[in-house]
């Protein structure tokens, strides 16, 4: 994306000229990596030359545009995935908890007939509140309302807090 053109700038008159834009936009590297990736093809620009070639001539806010808008479909799509994994977790939810509220029932009036009870169905009673429970863990991770996430948002705060404790007291010396 050429935003200007000068004839005495290095980069806007380097043959890898949007090489080295794309790298510095889309792979977001330093300038001096940017002049070690040159110096390997027997390219000489400075990263001084560089810096200034971004300063000048490179079409910032068009790559922030660009970036930004790249983000918001990234973020757009990780979205719909979590909330079509959410719909799944609830759907099976759903579909074992009626299952296991029938089985239970059937139990409860088996015992209270004093039949035999088959394994099969008291397996599959407890079948039904393992998935149940694991599809609600699994559910609460996903949302971040698992202990564990918990626990790091704690740990996140924190930190920041020490780091801001850190900044005041290098501030006062």
């Amino acid at each position: 994306m050429q935003a200007g053109y000068s004839a005495r700038c290095k980069v806007c008159n380097s043959p890898h000229r949007a090489e080295i834009e794309k790298w510095i936009k889309e792979e977001g590297i330093s300038i001096r990596e940017v002049t070690r990736r040159l110096a390997e093809k027997g390219e000489k620009i400075s990263h001084e030359a560089i810096r200034r070639h971004i300063a000048e001539h490179f079409n910032v806010k068009d790559s922030v545009k660009e970036q930004y808008k790249k983000s918001q479909e990234q973020f757009e799509k990780l979205v719909e995935k979590q909330l079509s994994d959410i719909e799944i977790l609830d759907s099976i939810i759903q579909s074992n908890f009626e299952l296991h509220r029938a089985t239970g029932a059937w139990l409860k009036e088996l015992v209270n007939q004093r039949s035999k009870v088959s394994l099969s169905l008291v397996q599959l009673h407890e079948k039904t509140a393992s998935e149940i429970r694991q599809a609600m863990k699994t559910k609460q991770e996903l949302l971040g309302n698992d202990p564990l996430s918990n626990v790091a948002d704690v740990l996140s705060v924190l930190w920041s807090e020490d780091d801001d404790a850190n900044s005041e007291s290098e501030g006062d010396s």
